[in-house]
């Protein structure tokens, strides 16, 4: 990964575009890290999974979005993607915005498994 496109705030980020539900948004993209500390290989193997199979991982985001909110009974959803997390281990999720939980968010984990859950319980 060419570390000269990241720029470090609380991790190191770079935007990407990310498609959910027929609407593109710009999002960053962030490997989690501590001042001083470089992207591991873990991170860089993901985000080059992610980066090899971009739309597969879009339509797993809105695939599995769609089973929470019909799991759940939760009608007239809004979701906002806002950034996609690569954990220091490799994990990666798009983190969102949500209707039903304004204050914390979700987390669409989509590797190494593929499940939603709340931001905190990922971050």
């Amino acid at each position: 990964m060419d570390i000269s496109n990241l720029s470090f705030k609380y991790g190191w980020r770079k935007p990407i575009k990310f498609k959910l539900n027929k609407q593109d948004f710009v999002i960053d993209c962030v490997f989690s890290a501590f001042q001083g500390e470089h992207v591991t290989n873990e991170q860089e193997q993901s985000y080059k999974l992610f980066d090899n199979n971009h739309s597969d991982f879009e339509l797993k985001s809105l695939e599995l979005l769609n089973d929470y909110t019909g799991t759940n009974n939760i009608t007239n959803s809004v979701v906002q993607p806002t950034a996609l997390q690569f954990n220091r281990d490799g994990e990666f999720a798009l983190l969102c915005n949500c209707s039903w939980d304004e204050e914390h968010g979700i987390a669409v984990i989509l590797h190494p498994q593929q499940k939603v859950t709340m931001q905190d319980d990922f971050l």
